[in-house]
């Protein structure tokens, strides 16, 4: 085998881990010098991640990049659960713009806009970014999470603390590295936590944050606080199991990743799927009553609810019969564009709590499919408040530009 042709053996070495490449090096010259071809590595850069080295500085060779960026750091690309307690958050890493990026997804409510228009605004925060150095020697993780701190301080470390079977990244751990420019950021807060250098991170939260009542902005405050505390470490586990598909042939709406207005805690995120015929929403993003990772809300999917309207004000669509919808006079909400008609309902349950997640328990509720990417939840006794829920696509999450998709 020594004495095959070059390209035969670069042909064969592709089907081989890259683990056993320096093994293979070992063997003889003819195999050190097919190891050490650019084109063995243009390929992996290519089949893994779809990179072409015209799209980073500082590069000189497929191997240097994946060697350098893409062996350790590639792996991290997909959508991740920030584990932030209590308020959690959806994240996706992907390559852009000569560098891995991380953005969280911040929703935010459009409360002074047309009816016709979106009711959420999606905006990505850029939380860190895997660069390389200017001589190309060395990688850096800078943070760009709180513009407020020292720029050329705001350093951090990537430590893997899990994978699956198949050596797939399953949890990491994002570590500060300069603790005193968090200590001093804190104690900058508790004497001016409205002041000017925490300003902007109000506004990407809430664009209405100089009107908003005392409540909405206390609640601001907290969430800004329980940040500042994990900067120092803040841990980060893989969403999986994420589909869109419908749930089952006769019932219209598909499992994914939704949102929803939780009135004053503001927009919060879900991850919807199908466990044993219950059909679980639970939170990315959460709240002190509430926190993330919890579920929020249940429906019972062999317990259909018996709709009552008279006859004539059925319509059909798709072939299907829909029902008249309205929200009874004495609910809350803060959704607009509410659907006239649905197609089912199940009976519910969702849960409550005190803040600080204290006397949780669940609630009847009412669980009500609209179309495929919409859905409405009644919570019924002690809340009588109604939260409409839309999916977040692939396009909302800009994932066809991060090369994911769902499963």
């Amino acid at each position: 085998m020594e004495d095959l042709p070059a390209e035969l053996l670069l042909h064969i070495f592709q089907f081989i881990p890259i683990r056993d490449y320096l093994s293979l090096s070992l063997v003889c010259k003819n195999f050190y010098h097919v190891i050490q071809s650019d084109w063995i590595w243009q390929l992996h850069c290519s089949k893994q991640y779809n990179q072409d080295i015209d799209c980073w500085t500082n590069i000189n060779s497929y191997q240097d990049l994946y060697r350098k960026v893409l062996h350790r750091y590639g792996p991290l690309l997909g959508l991740w659960y920030r584990n932030i307690d209590p308020y959690g958050g959806l994240a996706c890493i992907k390559i852009e713009n000569n560098a891995i990026v991380c953005n969280e997804y911040v929703l935010r409510q459009n409360e002074r806009t047309l009816e016709t228009s979106n009711e959420f605004d999606i905006i990505r925060r850029c939380l860190f970014k895997i660069t390389l150095s200017h001589d190309g020697d060395g990688v850096f993780i800078k943070l760009h999470s709180f513009s407020f701190l020292p720029d050329h301080n705001r350093t951090g470390n990537v430590i893997i603390l899990r994978k699956d079977e198949n050596q797939f990244v399953t949890e990491f751990q994002l570590k500060y590295v300069l603790k005193d420019d968090l200590a001093s950021s804190l104690i900058a807060f508790s004497q001016f936590p409205y002041g000017g250098r925490y300003r902007q991170w109000f506004l990407e939260e809430n664009p209405y944050f100089d009107d908003v009542d005392n409540i909405t902005r206390f609640l601001l405050v907290k969430k800004l606080q329980a940040n500042l505390r994990t900067l120092e470490s803040t841990s980060y586990m893989r969403l999986t199991g994420l589909s869109r598909h419908c749930i089952t042939d006769n019932i219209p709406l598909c499992c994914g990743i939704y949102s929803g207005s939780y009135g004053a805690h503001g927009v919060e995120i879900l991850h919807l799927y199908v466990e044993d015929n219950i059909l679980i929403g639970r939170k990315l993003s959460g709240d002190p009553n509430v926190p993330a990772g919890n579920v929020s809300i249940r429906a019972f999917l062999d317990r259909p609810t018996v709709d009552t309207s008279s006859p004539e004000s059925h319509i059909i669509k798709n072939d299907r019969k829909l029902y008249p919808f309205s929200i009874p006079a004495d609910y809350s909400h803060r959704s607009r564009g509410i659907p006239t008609h649905y197609y089912l309902g199940f009976d519910g349950e969702g849960q409550i709590a005190s803040d600080g997640y204290v006397d949780s328990k669940f609630i009847p509720g009412l669980f009500v499919v609209f179309d495929k990417d919409t859905f409405g939840f009644l919570w019924m006794e002690r809340l009588k408040s109604f939260i409409l829920f839309r999916a977040l696509n692939e396009n909302d999450l800009f994932l066809g530009h991060a090369g994911i998709s769902w499963e």
